[in-house]
């Protein structure tokens, strides 16, 4: 037999020495097959779904467990926070309310001011639609005011009394009431604008989507002097926050605007799209101070920092949205923007945790289909334009606007 020499292996085949490192690993043994059932099916493959059910159950346990008994306050706040996750995942309370409108809504809005909830719907035939609760807890629904016969809503906004909807075509109508006078509405027509897509109203200060730019009025309650914000691309979103006016235009670029430079805008994160198809950005959002929510055709949901605008990679990507050529979806945050709620092309609504970007997942006993009360659950007739998330007395609600019927959801009741 050869002797055997520091690191080095005999190799009886070719009849020489070779570096111990190259030895061949030897093969692995075949696993030994599981006993079976009388089924026919292995005893382990008849053990998964008891095992994921065991392990979600001990997984909320040690949760609960973890937010009682740590004397940590970060590590308290972020068990309770998976805990509301897991809460709102398995909502299945859910009321249906066919609202007797002359068209399909294309918005909705619910506010409360002084202790009254005021909701509101627009339609695509140019109507609007105000709300009075009945003691039934059910609401009563009339028409106020028809922008324009042919056009559709495309926005409602509110901001502390005052309301304001704008309807999508050739003549640029707004309609302005506050909500603490009854009955008295301002109609304002803008001559050189056209196609309203979308609007935001912060205090008196209006903000429109248009075609190829967008629009800035500084005082909706005491000037018709506008600012014209050049985009060279029809604006799908915009947002106010502080001196800045953000804008998702249909190219795929993002605009920062400074209230008062007005004119010149600077673009954000344009490199994104050096190795990619640009893409029409559908929605932007404030998250805090210095994150910038974002919604785009192709289905990307993703949050970027507005600190370091030139870094074209997302902090948080929402995984699992749908969409490739559908321009109107629902979107919306909770009121302390801790979760997000997108509706998708496929028909449904998903949700996510804005702190971790994990998906709200409901239980495997939640079946999907279109009788599910649960809201990631469920298949809607179809698309579904127009969410909001709202405080009620009960808790927090989604609600979710499709053709004529609206969807209200008790987030993590049953």
């Amino acid at each position: 037999m050869p002797a055997e020499l520091p690191g080095l292996y005999w190799d009886a085949e070719r009849n020489r020495y070779f570096p111990l490192a190259s030895k061949p690993k030897p093969t692995p043994k075949a696993p030994t097959p599981a006993p079976t059932s009388d089924r026919g099916t292995s005893a382990e493959e008849d053990r998964p779904a008891r095992h994921l059910k065991r392990k979600r159950t001990s997984s909320r346990w040690h949760i609960t467990e973890s937010a009682r008994t740590t004397c940590y306050s970060n590590k308290r706040h972020q068990a309770v926070h998976e805990i509301l996750c897991s809460q709102y995942a398995d909502t299945a309370r859910r009321a249906d309310s066919r609202v007797p409108i002359f068209g399909s809504i294309k918005a909705f809005c619910s506010t409360t001011l002084n202790g009254r909830t005021r909701r509101f719907i627009g339609d695509d035939r140019g109507w609007l639609y105000t709300s009075t609760p009945l003691a039934t807890g059910r609401d009563l629904w009339c028409a106020d005011l028809n922008l324009h016969p042919q056009s559709q809503i495309s926005s409602i906004c509110v901001s502390g009394s005052r309301y304001i909807a704008t309807c999508f075509g050739p003549a640029a109508k707004i309609s302005v009431q506050d909500l603490n006078v009854t009955g008295r509405t301002s109609l304002l027509s803008l001559n050189s604008v056209h196609d309203i897509r979308c609007s935001h109203l912060h205090d008196s200060a209006l903000v429109l989507g248009v075609s190829k730019k967008a629009v800035y009025l500084p005082d909706i309650d005491t000037s018709m002097s506008i600012q014209h914000l050049e985009t060279h691309s029809d604006v799908f979103s915009v947002r106010q926050h502080g001196d800045n006016i953000y804008t998702g235009c249909r190219n795929g670029t993002i605009m920062r605007f400074d209230k008062r430079l007005y004119k010149h805008g600077q673009k954000l994160y344009n490199d994104r799209f050096l190795n990619q198809p640009r893409t029409t950005v559908l929605h932007v959002e404030m998250l805090g101070d210095w994150q910038l929510l974002t919604s785009h055709m192709n289905g990307d949901l993703m949050t970027f920092d507005l600190r370091f605008t030139r870094q074209d990679t997302p902090l948080v990507r929402y995984h699992g949205h749908t969409n490739t050529y559908t321009q109107r979806l629902g979107i919306a945050l909770d009121p302390d923007q801790k979760f997000l709620f997108a509706a998708g092309e496929d028909n449904r609504i998903r949700g996510w945790s804005i702190r971790t970007g994990d998906p709200l997942l409901p239980s495997s006993s939640s079946s999907i289909s279109s009788y599910s009360p649960n809201p990631f659950a469920m298949v809607f007739p179809g698309v579904v334009e127009s969410m909001q998330v709202t405080a009620e007395q009960e808790g927090l609600c989604l609600w979710a606007a499709q053709d004529q019927t609206l969807y209200q959801f008790h987030l993590g009741q049953r």
